[in-house]
């Protein structure tokens, strides 16, 4: 009898956990956002936000980022502008508004990462001229770089070439913050613009212009300027020059002992696999993914991450959910161990990036 009781409460119990469907990866990381510490909160809370823009829940994304500290509010409340349709425009104009009063509020160097972003909201919202202005003017100088840049190549998007050229050509040619790399991948993506528009000439003048500035003897922190150039080289027809400098990054990549050496290696994949090299992009992500396996559990999940995301690009989402399946374990074994919110909300996010709604494992 007590047997038979036992086997119904079980079947009772299985019956309820496959009636009840699991919560979604959203879901999951809402109610761990929820229980984290204020200071938490605050840096996963903006995290959870953008994912919500992300995925169209616009509504969800803006009652979050009411309740964020201004410079989180505005990197949601951007996103949210950029994601909206033209029919729109007119709320877009109001988060505009609302993140300029972000950017009034903050009195530390936090005011130059909301210029950066507001400039390039701008220029995706096709608010060309205020765009270039608010560029110009952000305070530091390594941060007003990238702003530069992000905005030459959201001009080079839609095809406003004279503004990107000289608009590249003001960027500051800064060795002690590396804004020489920067202005290599402002005139990279001209040059290539130029080529797409029939003046090869000056679109090799330009691509010269990026070369030079890459130094004599690259660190690994020049990759990425190495990679514009290089793939610029390769849409200018430059094909010996691409495979050349982005020879170079790999080599670079391979030398790197941290970590991160995933990410630069998944970096150099994508910059092969766009040139048309897919079998060598596909070496590259199998050597990065071999080098993944021999990192601590802490440095292993954001570079999983990485690595799924370059995968995912590359069209194989299977090992993308794979890579993002095996970091949600580590993060849950090291929650349990005290540790790991951080890790587990944002290998949740990732997971909704590569697979949408599906259900988590």
């Amino acid at each position: 009898m007590v047997a038979r009781l036992i086997l119904l409460a079980l079947t009772i119990v299985r019956t309820e956990l496959t009636a009840t469907p699991p919560r979604s990866a959203i879901a999951q990381a809402e109610a761990l956002v929820a229980g984290a510490d204020p200071a938490e909160r605050e840096e996963l809370g903006e995290a959870l936000g953008l994912a919500l823009v992300r995925q169209g829940r616009t509504g969800e994304a803006e009652k979050l980022a009411a309740t964020l500290p201004p410079v989180r509010h505005a990197a949601v409340i951007l996103a949210l502008a950029e994601r909206l349709p033209t029919s729109e425009s007119a709320r877009a104009g109001q988060f505009l508004l609302e993140a300029q009063t972000d950017r009034a509020l903050i009195r530390d160097w936090h005011k130059s990462r909301i210029a950066r972003l507001l400039a390039v909201a701008h220029a995706r919202l096709g608010r060309l001229e205020a765009a270039e202005a608010m560029a110009r003017e952000v305070p530091d100088a390594e941060d007003r770089a990238f702003a530069l840049r992000d905005v030459v190549i959201e001009l080079c998007r839609v095809g406003e070439i004279t503004r990107a050229r000289e608009l590249a050509a003001a960027i500051e040619e800064n060795r002690r913050y590396g804004t020489y790399r920067q202005k290599a991948a402002a005139l990279s993506a001209v040059s290539s613009l130029l080529h797409s528009r029939g003046d090869a000439e000056g679109a090799a003048t330009l691509l010269a212009q990026a070369e030079l500035l890459l130094p004599k003897k690259p660190g690994w922190s020049d990759g990425e300027a190495l990679l514009s150039v290089g793939v610029a080289a390769h849409a200018c027809g430059q094909t010996a020059k691409a495979t050349e400098l982005l020879t170079r990054v790999e080599s670079l990549a391979r030398g790197i002992a941290g970590a991160w050496k995933v990410s630069e290696l998944a970096a150099v994949a994508a910059a092969w696999r766009e040139v048309g090299e897919k079998a060598r992009a596909a070496d590259l992500l199998a050597e990065a993914e071999k080098f993944l396996t021999t990192l601590p559990a802490f440095d292993r999940a954001p570079e999983a991450l990485a690595l799924a995301r370059a995968h995912a690009a590359a069209g194989d989402e299977g090992k993308a959910r794979e890579l993002v399946t095996e970091a949600l374990v580590e993060a849950r074994r090291e929650e349990k161990n005290g540790a790991g919110r951080a890790a587990h909300v944002r290998v949740l996010l990732a997971w909704t990036e590569i697979a949408g709604e599906a259900a988590v494992p």
